[in-house]
This record gives structure tokens, C-alpha cells and sequence, in this order.
């Protein structure tokens, strides 16, 4: 009994463990489907992404690195942007994959859609412990416009130093996220109206630091 009953928690953790974690690189070669916009493996340096190099702040940076392109914070309740020098007018499927290339502390990361200026787009994040959310920049003020206004936990997320594939889709005024093929939240709104999107890394509150790799990022009409 005893011998029986170990066997089947072993399987148990071992169930769990297969169902948290994932990949823990980014795929290197992907199909590019015909519909693409914009595709951007991040094998040129010259590809036309806004860097930050900065190392005497706490704000972070954002740059070209060993054929991908990482944005790393030093600190607590930071955030770093990045976007390439292109404009997307209307609806737009933006993806990606990210990997969490830093600490085990929790870190928020995704896509940027309707990226108007430095004060006025939607976030797409999901976290490195396994939640998501939908968040709007209005006019600098940052809120929350996924359901229960606040980040709640979903399956489907590969958790700490895993890959993740992410997908926004910014239509009408549906906003949709996805991770790793799963829908992993939803909101409504069309109040921003920019044509911009991009990557956003964002430190929690209470755990300093977050480093993410991204590849492969690709912007598709619906």
C-alpha cells in the first residue's frame, strides 16, 4: 500500500511539474505566414527597435542581444518599452515568444498594441507565476481593464524560466490574449486609436529585477 501510494504521488508531481513548466528556449526557426506585416526574428541589429542603454538609472534596458532582443530592469516598479519604427492603422494579431531570462522573482511581460505616444496604448502581460491581464495607458494613467480589474491566474501560462508564445488581438474593440494557444483574457475597449504596437517589460512591486528574451515577433491582419 505504502509502496503503491508513492508511485502514484511521484506521478502526480511529476503531472504537475510537466503542466507548469515549458520550453526553456525560443524556437529559432518559425513559418512566416503570408498575411504577415511585419516579422522580425531579431537576427539584424539594424531592424529599427527603440534601445534604452542605460546604466545609471534604475529604469532599465531594452536592446539587440545574441540574436534576440531583451529588456532587463535592475529595479522594483519599473517598466521598459520597446517598439519597432512602424505603423500598423486598424486591427492587428501581434506575437511573440519570451522567454524569462532573469530572476525567479516575478516579472510582467508581453505585447503593446495601439501604441499612440508614451502615454497612450494597451498592454498585453502575462507573469512568470502564472497570471494575466489586459492593462490600458490613457493619458499616463495606467489601469486594469480586464475582468475583476486585476491579475488572476490561469492555466496555460508556462511558469518561471520557461518560453511562452503570446498572441494579441487588437479588433474592433476587442481585445483578446493569449498564451501558448490558450485565451487567457479578454476586454473591451476602442477609446485608443494608435497605430504603434511593441514589447513592455514591467518589475513587480515587492521583488526587484526582471529580464525578458523575446523572439520571433510577427504582426498579421486578422
Amino acid at each position: 500500500m505504502k509502496k503503491t501510494f508513492s508511485v502514484t504521488l511521484a506521478l502526480l508531481i511529476v503531472a504537475l511539474a510537466c503542466a507548469c513548466t515549458g520550453p526553456a528556449t525560443i524556437p529559432t526557426k518559425v513559418a512566416v505566414p503570408s498575411n504577415a506585416l511585419f516579422f522580425d526574428d531579431f537576427s539584424s541589429t539594424n531592424s529599427g527597435w527603440s534601445q534604452v542603454q542605460t546604466t545609471t538609472t534604475s529604469e532599465g534596458t531594452a536592446a539587440y542581444f545574441d540574436g534576440h532582443f531583451r529588456i532587463s530592469i535592475p529595479s522594483n516598479s519599473a517598466q521598459v518599452i520597446a517598439n519597432p519604427s512602424k505603423s500598423f492603422p486598424g486591427d492587428v494579431i501581434i506575437q511573440v515568444d519570451m522567454l524569462n531570462t532573469g530572476s525567479s522573482a516575478p516579472n510582467y511581460a508581453g505585447v503593446i498594441c495601439r501604441y499612440q505616444d508614451p502615454y497612450d496604448y494597451y498592454m498585453f502581460l502575462i507573469t512568470s507565476d502564472g497570471d494575466s491581464g489586459i492593462l490600458m495607458d490613457k493619458a499616463g494613467k495606467i489601469s486594469m481593464i480586464s475582468p475583476g480589474a486585476k491579475f488572476l491566474k490561469m492555466n496555460g501560462i508556462n511558469l518561471g524560466k520557461s518560453a511562452n508564445h503570446i498572441q494579441a488581438d487588437c479588433i474592433g474593440e476587442t481585445l483578446t490574449l493569449f498564451a501558448n494557444g490558450k485565451q487567457v483574457s479578454l476586454s473591451y475597449d476602442n477609446s485608443i486609436t494608435g497605430t504603434g504596437v511593441g514589447l513592455v517589460v514591467r518589475s513587480s512591486s515587492y521583488q526587484g529585477g526582471a529580464e525578458v528574451t523575446f523572439g520571433n515577433f510577427l504582426v498579421t491582419k486578422p
